[in-house]
Order: structure tokens, then C-alpha cells, then sequence
């Protein structure tokens, strides 16, 4: 059997169609749990509208937290309660292709000394207009390759309950627990394959300002992975080990030049401690002009 974890929080409306891409599964062993993380607010009663039907059939497994947890400590919660041998995820905006499980588990089970797979997908925006990019694919099966080029989305993933439950699951890291996590399952010794299919749909949507919080969530979750590669050093050529720190800063730097005149200084800050490790892999012309361009411009410019 397989169990799917579907958290949700703030998106309700579009929940029955993440709920109905798994019911609709050619593969029929499937147990779904919607793990709520709404606080106990409106939300969470709209929440609890839409799943009526659901409920009435029995067709989810509902499981509600007391308060926001955050998606990984949601994800966790479904996958411990979970009585599948295999866990999959999915975000209540997004939706499976219909032989997404039978494809991974036929994957799974022709691969025994496998411990995980991870599909490819499709990129859609809030207009269903669909995003092209390499970022669409499925990468990683060692921890070098996860590390210098890795690509691992939750809703990807297909693993074995007995691995999650030995890695501890996600790890709670405000941002990046998908890429942390691969990191950790390899690190581990445990085997990854990668399915090339895209056999499920990812809705990007349009947050164009970051703001201060949210800024400083994501650099601290850049620094953990950070420190985690620099533990692995080890594993990469000189040449390698230049590419990983540079895009550190580039990365740094560019979350920064979405942000306050204050965000936009520090992240000019970082592009220069970049320049030392430049590879040409990142343009940092484009992020310098963005970082001194005042956001409702550059916003504009991006429409044309």
C-alpha cells in the first residue's frame, strides 16, 4: 500500500484537486491523510467544509494540528501516521498525473535495491500557463551529484516508510527541507533512482516581494545546507568546491536584492565576497542591476 500525505494550509478551494488526482490513481492501494495546519480559524473551517464529502465517503484520513506547524512538521505527521509500506506527498495545490503511483511503484519493485525514487514533473503558473525549465527534472542518485546539481521536489518522491521513519523524516529547517532531506538520505547510504517521466503538475505562484521574515528564513536554511556541504567537502575538486561557493553567495545574494534597500545592500555585500569564487554558472550582471533597481521597477519591466 501506498499512503499519501497531503498537507494543507490557507488553500482549500484548490485542495479537492489535489485530492481527486489521487482517487483518480490507476494504481487503487492508496490511503490518503490531509494532515490540517491551519490555526483554528476561519481557515480551518473552510477546511473542514470542503473535506465533507470526502469524510462522509471515506475516502481521507483527516488528522488536524492544534496550531501552524509549518508544511515539514505536517508532512511528518502524515508519514508517521501513515500505514503504507511506501509514502508519497503532495501540496494541496498541486495534482498527480493518473499513473504517477503505478509508474513508481512498478519503478520500485523492478529496482529492488532501490529505497526511493523520484519522478519529473510539469510547471504550470496561476494562469495554467506551463513553465518550461530544467528545474522540472528529476537529478540526484549520489550525494556529489545531489549536492553540485540535485533536483527534488516532496511531490516527487516515493520512498519506503522504513527509510523515512529511519532518517527521522524532515527536518525541521524553515526552508529547503526537500533538498536537505535528499541530502540526508544519501548521506545515509540509501539508494535513490530517478524516474525520467513527468508524472505530476507543480503550481508555481507569484510572490514577488519577499519580505524581511521571509528573507531571513531562507538564508538560514542557505547556511544549513551550506554547513552541510562544507562536512563533505571532501567529495569535490577544487573546481567543484569553487562552483558550490559561489552560488552560495549568488543565492544569498539574490533572495537579498528582492527585499528592503537594507536587503539590497547586504545582498550587493554578497555578490562581491561571489566575485572571488566566480565560474560564469550565474549571471551577475542581471542580479547586480536587479539589486539596484528599485522592485516596483523592475516589476514593471518583467510584465513587458
Amino acid at each position: 500500500m501506498v499512503s499519501v500525505i497531503i498537507p494543507t494550509y490557507k488553500r482549500s478551494l484548490r485542495l479537492p484537486i489535489a485530492i481527486d488526482s489521487v482517487i483518480n490513481q490507476t494504481y487503487k492501494s492508496i490511503e490518503i491523510i490531509v494532515v490540517d495546519d491551519n490555526n483554528n480559524d476561519e481557515f480551518r473551517i473552510a477546511t473542514k467544509k470542503i473535506l465533507e464529502p470526502y469524510l462522509s465517503n471515506k475516502l481521507i484520513t483527516y488528522i488536524a494540528h492544534t496550531k501552524n506547524r509549518g508544511g515539514c512538521a505536517a508532512r511528518n505527521t502524515g508519514a508517521y501516521a501513515a500505514k503504507g509500506d511506501f509514502i508519497a506527498f503532495l501540496d494541496d495545490d498541486d495534482f498527480y498525473e493518473p499513473i504517477k503511483i503505478q509508474e513508481q511503484v512498478n519503478f520500485l519493485n523492478n529496482n529492488k535495491t532501490l529505497d526511493a525514487c523520484i519522478c519529473s514533473m510539469f510547471r504550470i503558473d496561476e494562469n495554467k500557463n506551463e513553465i518550461v525549465s530544467r528545474e522540472n527534472e528529476a537529478r540526484g542518485i549520489s550525494l556529489k551529484e545531489a549536492i553540485l546539481d540535485g533536483n527534488l521536489f516532496t511531490s516527487m518522491l516515493l520512498i519506503k516508510k522504513n527509510v523515512f521513519e529511519k532518517l527521522k523524516g524532515f527536518s525541521e529547517i524553515p526552508r529547503f527541507q526537500d533538498k536537505f532531506f535528499h541530502y540526508k538520505f544519501l548521506e545515509n547510504g540509501f539508494k535513490i533512482g530517478v524516474l525520467n517521466k513527468q508524472l505530476l503538475t507543480l503550481v508555481e505562484h507569484n510572490d514577488f516581494r519577499i519580505s524581511l521574515s521571509t528573507s531571513n528564513k531562507i538564508i538560514y536554511a542557505l547556511e544549513v545546507l551550506h554547513h552541510f556541504e562544507v562536512q563533505h567537502k571532501q567529495l569535490f575538486s577544487k573546481k567543484e568546491w569553487k562552483f558550490i561557493l559561489h552560488r552560495f553567495y549568488f543565492k544569498k545574494a539574490y533572495t537579498l536584492s528582492q527585499g528592503t534597500v537594507i536587503q539590497k545592500v547586504k545582498g550587493f555585500v554578497n555578490i562581491l565576497k561571489s566575485l572571488k569564487y566566480y565560474t560564469g554558472d550565474f549571471n551577475i550582471v542581471k542580479l547586480t542591476l536587479k539589486t539596484f533597481i528599485p522592485n516596483f521597477i523592475f516589476k514593471i519591466k518583467n510584465k513587458h
